[in-house]
């Protein structure tokens, strides 16, 4: 999980462990190693969605993203975030990707 806010990362952290899973807070994206899902908090990341994509694989990525910022919204979806959501949607769709991925993924949440 790549976020500077630790209110965030204990939320997903909470959700991630209640499915029987383990994520690690990372403040960068060269930080994130080689995570199997990728859950970005756009409110606490500097720069712009290419320069955020430019080291993940959009398919495996989930952004979550100030409901006002919508900018961010435009620029997650046209770089091919797979998932894009208001960041008030945490509790609801987190467990829903997570559950997609479920049997695709070795779990290492970054």
């Amino acid at each position: 999980m790549v976020t500077g806010d630790l209110i965030f990362f204990s939320a997903v952290e909470g959700i991630v462990g209640a499915m029987g899973h383990s994520a690690r807070q990372a403040t960068g994206l060269t930080a994130t190693g080689a995570a199997d899902l990728v859950v970005l908090d756009f409110a606490s990341m500097p720069g712009d969605a290419a320069e955020i994509m430019a080291g993940i694989d959009p398919l495996r990525a989930a952004a979550f993203i100030p409901h006002v910022d919508v900018t961010a919204f435009a620029a997650a979806r046209a770089s091919g975030i797979a998932h894009v959501h208001r960041r008030g949607a945490l509790a609801v769709e987190l467990p829903r990707i997570l559950s997609l991925y479920a049997g695709q993924l070795d779990w290492g949440i970054a």
